[in-house]
């Protein structure tokens, strides 16, 4: 496992990686709602790697992590230029996955469920398990700024992954 979970390094050590969450903490350093940080990728990426468990999905765990820690990239676009996120992640994201150990075809899967992690994706794709991930890590039902959030009652998430 740990040998696997080495092609993350040179994501998580990437220049741009690293400045686009430094960027991205700045501008939602006084946000009261959801963040978009490491803590929150991170939590991402160990939901989809239970979620892929649970249901026999064949992704290695690298895999999916790879896609959760770059899901959320876009935001620095979506913040600055108005771009949907999902959309804006692609090419950040294929810039790093370049400086990887990942074939083309788990950087193409990556891709993939990077620009449709929001949309409606497959069953138990990995776009659907990073889509399922990224809600279930939100703690909606015990948020203080839950009042407030623009968020619709039926996209809040009320219950803590088992």
């Amino acid at each position: 496992m740990i040998q696997a979970m080495e092609r993350i390094q040179p994501i998580l050590q990437h220049p741009l990686y690293r400045d686009a969450l430094r960027r991205i903490d700045a501008l939602e350093q006084d946000r009261i709602y959801c963040r978009h940080g490491l803590p929150h990728l991170l939590d991402v990426a160990r939901m989809a790697a239970l979620l892929a468990a649970d249901r026999g999905a064949a992704y290695p765990r690298d895999v999916i992590y790879a896609a959760a820690l770059l899901h959320d990239l876009g935001r620095l676009k979506q913040y600055t230029t108005g771009e949907p996120h999902a959309a804006a992640g692609i090419p950040m994201a294929q810039e790093i996955l370049c400086d990887t150990a990942f074939t083309a075809a788990e950087q193409q899967e990556i891709l993939q469920a990077i620009g449709r992690h929001q949309s409606g994706a497959a069953p138990d794709s990995l776009a659907q398990i990073i889509c399922e991930a990224d809600h279930a890590s939100r703690m909606c039902f015990a948020c203080p700024a839950a009042d407030s959030c623009y968020w619709p009652e039926e996209r809040r998430n009320h219950t803590v992954l088992l």
